[in-house]
């Protein structure tokens, strides 16, 4: 999509957890016009984050709202329904999160290990159905105003106090469910990841076990111009 009166200048609106941070970094060092950033962290969107409204989303959280109004002012825009672009996002895609190892004891023998199927499971998919529904209710009602979605998959590192297997189980289910629902989404693991399925170190931001860096950035940036042509 274009902005108006352009032919050539891709327009976007970005939103979502931190991970999108080095996204708009690249977009604005390219002179991209798009509104946004990070809105917050991933437990804001694992509760009942937002309303409906005419043509548009409210925030329930006062500063999530402001920083929600400020993104679509940058686009000239009155409401997420009239953005000259489609919505870049990763709201309830911070796996980490969803992964927290702590949480996931419960479930697992003394072994530490989890019972045969579990994470490909109905149970595994109910939690992570539940924790997710605010996050999936928002992609729906985007698309219900006839915006067109993208969602950026989060960069491939599995901190410390998540759990590796819970980690790549989550993020397999709600590809399926966003694709499910006619989001598109951004993945650039085949460029940016190792043998191991993980991010490799030149992706990486230096002393930080969670986020990409703004090469990391720029990859994701690539990527979707090419699917926005």
């Amino acid at each position: 999509m274009k902005t108006p009166g352009s032919t050539s200048t891709p327009s976007f609106l970005l939103l979502g957890d931190s991970h999108v941070a080095v996204v708009g970094l690249a977009a604005r060092a390219r002179g991209l016009a798009f509104g946004g950033g990070p809105l917050g962290a991933g437990r804001d969107f694992g509760v009942d984050f937002f309303s409906l409204v005419a043509d548009d989303v409210a925030m329930r959280d006062a500063e999530l709202e402001q920083l929600y109004r400020q993104a679509l002012a940058q686009l000239d825009a009155p409401s997420l329904g009239r953005i000259p672009g489609p919505l870049v996002c990763s709201i309830g895609l911070s796996l980490h999160y969803l992964s927290t190892t702590q949480n996931w004891l419960c479930y697992q023998g003394l072994d530490g290990e989890f019972d045969p199927g579990f994470l490909d499971g109905p149970l595994f998919a109910t939690i992570i159905d539940t924790l997710s529904r605010p996050a999936l209710a928002f992609y729906e009602q985007a698309l219900a105003l006839g915006v067109k979605v993208y969602a950026v998959l989060p960069p491939q590192r599995v901190p410390p106090m998540a759990d590796r297997r819970v980690f790549m189980a989550a993020q397999a289910l709600l590809m399926e469910r966003l694709r499910g629902l006619g989001v598109e989404l951004v993945d650039v693991r085949a460029a940016a990841n190792n043998d191991r399925g993980l991010q490799r170190v030149e992706f990486c931001e230096i002393d930080d076990p969670l986020h990409g860096n703004l090469a990391f950035g720029e990859l994701v940036l690539d990527q979707l111009l090419r699917q926005m042509a």
